[in-house]
C-alpha cells in the first residue's frame, strides 16, 4: 500500500513538473502518440518528408544548390520522385557545416553536438530543440512497460559535473535516478552501485553496450546479485548476441538494443518481441540502398539514408549515414504499427583492407564473432599500416580458449583471403578510441 502511494505520488509529481516546467515535451508526447494511433502514419511520413525537402531547398544555402537540377522533385507526388534526389554524404556535412543551418536560428532553439570521429570524419550537426526527443524514449520504455517517474540507472563513460547531477536530482525528486561511471569502475564502485540499485529497484537500467557489459562481467565475476530491472536499454554501439546474454544472466532482465547516432538520436528500438528494431517512422524516414543508391528489397544489406523529419534547423534529407543494415518485411505481432528493420550490425566505414584491395566490412565481422565466440568476452581487430593485423581478446583466465582463438584465426584468415598476417594478442582491456571500443581500429592511410 505504501509503495502504491509513493508510486501515484510520483507519477502526480512528474505529470505536473511536466506541465509546467517542460510543456513542449507534454505537447509532443501526447501529439507524437496521437499520430502513432491515427493509422495514418505512412501518410504523415510522406508529407512531412515533402515539407522538409521544400523546407530546406527555401531556406538552407546547401538545399538550394544540391537541388538545382532537381526542382520539379520538390513537389513530390510520389516515393520514386523522392528516391531520385541525391543523397547527402559525411563529407556534404564536414565541409558545409554553415550551408546546412535554415536561415539564423536563435540560439535557444537549437544545440549543438559533435561526432567523436571513432568510425570516420568528424562531422557536427545542430539539433532541433522545438522537438524534444525524450517523446521518442518515452514511447520506447512505454512498450517496456517502464514509466518515466520510475527509478531508474545509468551507466556513463565518465563523471557528470557535480552541478549537473545536483540539478538532475532536483528536477527528477521524487524519483531517483542512480550513476554508476564507466571510466571508474572498479569493485568498491560496483558494489556502492549495487547496493543501491537494491535498496530503489530501478525499473530500468541504461547505458552503452560496452560499459553496460562490463557492469555485468563485474556482477557475474563477483558473484553480486541485483533487482531485476523491467528492462536493459543499451545504446552506442552493435550489440553482439553473446554480451545480450551475459547481461540478461547478469541483470535478471531482457536487453532491448536501440539504434542512433550522433545526427539523430532516436532512429529504432526494439519492442519485448524483439523480432526487429521498430523505426520510429513518424519521426525519420529510413531507407537502404545499393552502391549506386537505388533502394534495395526488404531483407537485403545495404547502405542506410536517414532523413529527420522533425530537424528545420539543420535538415538532413537522404543522409548517408555511414552504417549499413536492411529492413524486414515482416510484422510484428505486438501491434505498434511501426515498419521493422533490422538490427545493425556495422559501420560501412569501418572495413578491413588487403594489399590487393580486398575490403571485409564490420557487419560481417561481427556475424563472424557472434557465432564463434563462446568463452572469449571480448575482441577487437587492429589494423597496423603493413596491413597485418592484430586479434585482441579479453577471456576468463580460468577458462581455455586456444581452440576458439584459432578457430577464428581461421575464418579471418578465409575472409582475408590470406593476404595479411594476423596475430593474437590477449589483453587485460581493449583499446579506446574518442572514447568508444570499436570493433576495428585501422592505422592506414
Amino acid at each position: 500500500m505504501k509503495q502504491s502511494k509513493h508510486a501515484n505520488l510520483k507519477k502526480f509529481l512528474f505529470d505536473l513538473k511536466t506541465k509546467i516546467l517542460k510543456p513542449k515535451i507534454h505537447r509532443s508526447h501526447i501529439r507524437a502518440e496521437n499520430e502513432l494511433k491515427s493509422g495514418q502514419i505512412e501518410t504523415l511520413n510522406f508529407e512531412k518528408r515533402k515539407h522538409m525537402i521544400n523546407h530546406a531547398f527555401q531556406n538552407t544555402a546547401f538545399y538550394k544548390t544540391k537541388y538545382q537540377d532537381n526542382r520539379d522533385l520538390l513537389d513530390m507526388k510520389n516515393k520514386d520522385d523522392f528516391q531520385k534526389l541525391p543523397p547527402v554524404t559525411r563529407d556534404d556535412l564536414a565541409m558545409n557545416f554553415e550551408k546546412f543551418i535554415a536561415g539564423n536560428p536563435s540560439s535557444k532553439t537549437y544545440r549543438k553536438v559533435s561526432s567523436s570521429g571513432s568510425t570516420g570524419r568528424p562531422i557536427s550537426v545542430l539539433h532541433d530543440t522545438r522537438f524534444p526527443y525524450t517523446v521518442l524514449q518515452w514511447r520506447i520504455l512505454g512498450w517496456w512497460n517502464v514509466k518515466p517517474y520510475e527509478n531508474q540507472a545509468f551507466i556513463y563513460r565518465y563523471k557528470r559535473p557535480f552541478l549537473k547531477r545536483l540539478g538532475n536530482n532536483l528536477l527528477w525528486w521524487p524519483t531517483r535516478r542512480i550513476f554508476l561511471t564507466g571510466a571508474e569502475m572498479n569493485l568498491r564502485n560496483v558494489e556502492r552501485f549495487v547496493k543501491q540499485i537494491n535498496t530503489f529497484r530501478p525499473a530500468l537500467l541504461q547505458g552503452y553496450v560496452d560499459v553496460v557489459y562490463e557492469f555485468a562481467l563485474f556482477l557475474l565475476d563477483n558473484d553480486l546479485k541485483i533487482h531485476p530491472p523491467k528492462m536493459v536499454w543499451v545504446t552506442s554501439a552493435p550489440l553482439f548476441e553473446n554480451q545480450r546474454k551475459t547481461m540478461e544472466a547478469a541483470f535478471g532482465a531482457p536487453v532491448c538494443d536501440q539504434y542512433g547516432n550522433t545526427e539523430v538520436f532516436t532512429i529504432a528500438a526494439e519492442c519485448p518481441q524483439q523480432n526487429g528494431l521498430h523505426i520510429m517512422h513518424d519521426s525519420v524516414h529510413v531507407e537502404i540502398v545499393d552502391e549506386n543508391n537505388s533502394p534495395v528489397p526488404a531483407g537485403t544489406t545495404g547502405k542506410i539514408l536517414i532523413t529527420d523529419l522533425h530537424n528545420e534547423i539543420f535538415p538532413l534529407i537522404r543522409y548517408e549515414i555511414g552504417d549499413r543494415g536492411k529492413l524486414l518485411d515482416t510484422v510484428c505481432s505486438c501491434g505498434i504499427p511501426l515498419p521493422l528493420m533490422d538490427n545493425v550490425r556495422g559501420r560501412q566505414s569501418v572495413v578491413l583492407k588487403t594489399p590487393s584491395g580486398l575490403t571485409v566490412r564490420s557487419e560481417h565481422l561481427t556475424i563472424l564473432f557472434e557465432k564463434l565466440m563462446n568463452t572469449i568476452r571480448e575482441v577487437q581487430l587492429i589494423q597496423n599500416k603493413d596491413y597485418s593485423v592484430e586479434l585482441r581478446y579479453v577471456f576468463n583466465s580460468d577458462k581455455c580458449v586456444e581452440d576458439e582463438v584459432k578457430t577464428i584465426l581461421k575464418e579471418l584468415k578465409i575472409k582475408t583471403r590470406d593476404e595479411i598476417d594476423i596475430i593474437p594478442i590477449k589483453v587485460d582491456e581493449l583499446q579506446t578510441k574518442s572514447n568508444k571500443k570499436p570493433l576495428i581500429i585501422s592505422k592506414l592511410s
